[in-house]
């Protein structure tokens, strides 16, 4: 076994591994250390989760993510149907702010436009609905306003990182200035990696120490 083809086996093996992507239908091409990744997932979110998966493995430089979203029952899914999902996500995650996003939704194809306030909420517009049935693609053209950066506060980050309503977990923050420390458990690395991503768009984050503990949630027997 050459070393592309160690690398694609690899590959295969950590994206089976995960319960969430057992269903996808996705290849994997190698070209020294640049991987192609093609195929078709349900779910825009997997499409993101299949990188993410990959990228931890060591020996990888580049992907080209060629996954295509082909949603389950995809004939049941309207625009308009698609439309209102969005809309309730937005509301609950952005409170009145979500009036300031622009929503286009054609065939699927979701393009979010207008102005918020933070980066992180541009981050978070596209977090938050990625799990809609239906979505094929998510083009996020959301400004951010420029403001100068306030001192940023415990509250603010917290506030950042239970917006995200997979997060569920008991998460503390130590703050020295501009340097954040993220301590607490999480069940899976996945949602390590949200957290930290969520708190380095906080306004006024310079610097992350990801202490996150992956535990996973015991089973009890009834």
């Amino acid at each position: 076994m050459n070393s592309d083809e160690s690398l694609q086996f690899k590959v295969t093996q950590q994206i089976a591994a995960d319960p969430l992507l057992r269903n996808a239908h996705v290849s994997v091409q190698t070209r020294g250390h640049e991987l192609v990744v093609s195929g078709s997932v349900d779910l825009y979110f997997k499409k993101a989760l299949v990188c993410a998966t990959i990228r931890k493995l060591s020996g990888i430089k580049s992907i080209d993510d060629q996954i295509v979203v082909e949603p389950a029952n995809d004939s049941q899914h309207t625009d308009s149907q698609i439309s209102q999902a969005i809309a309730e996500k937005f509301e609950k995650n952005f409170g009145s702010s979500h009036k300031h996003i622009e929503v286009a939704v054609n065939e699927g194809y979701v393009i979010l436009g207008g102005t918020l306030k933070w980066k992180y909420q541009k981050l978070l517009a596209t977090d938050c609905i990625a799990y809609i049935d239906g979505i094929r693609s998510i083009q996020n053209n959301i400004s951010t306003a420029t403001e100068p950066e306030p001192s940023v506060t415990e509250k603010d980050i917290l506030a950042a990182i239970y917006s995200e309503e997979l997060i569920q977990s008991n998460i503390n923050i130590s703050l020295d200035l501009h340097t954040v420390a993220i301590l607490g458990n999480v069940p899976t690395l996945f949602q390590k990696k949200l957290v930290e991503k969520i708190v380095r768009g906080v306004p006024g984050v310079k610097e992350i120490d990801n202490r996150l503990q992956v535990v996973k949630n015991k089973k009890t027997n009834s």
